[in-house]
């Protein structure tokens, strides 16, 4: 049996939803996806953080769930931009669980 070939790793800074981590609003962004269920374990930690994959699917409107109202990296957004994809993840997570 041939052995597989390790998975190239992806350049996180490449992705749109790479994030400063002194930046309050991009805390709390990732803090929404874990509450709208967007998580998965760490796999040095095992803590649960937020799946990047899947808000960067959201950021640029890839989703099956839907799209962010903001079609830009989160580092390239400005605050009032931030508060627009802050306002749709609250949203997204109230729908959620209020069924």
């Amino acid at each position: 049996m041939k052995p597989q070939a390790a998975k190239p790793k992806t350049d996180r800074r490449k992705l749109w939803s790479y994030f400063d981590k002194s930046n309050s609003k991009h805390k709390y962004i990732l803090s929404l996806c874990i509450q709208f269920g967007w998580s998965k374990e760490h796999y040095k930690t095992g803590n649960t953080v937020a799946d990047l994959g899947a808000l960067d699917s959201w950021l640029r409107g890839n989703s099956t769930i839907g799209q962010s109202p903001v079609k830009k990296p989160l580092e390239e957004m400005t605050s009032q931009e931030l508060s627009k994809v802050i306002a749709a993840l609250e949203s997204m997570t109230v729908k959620r669980y209020s069924k």
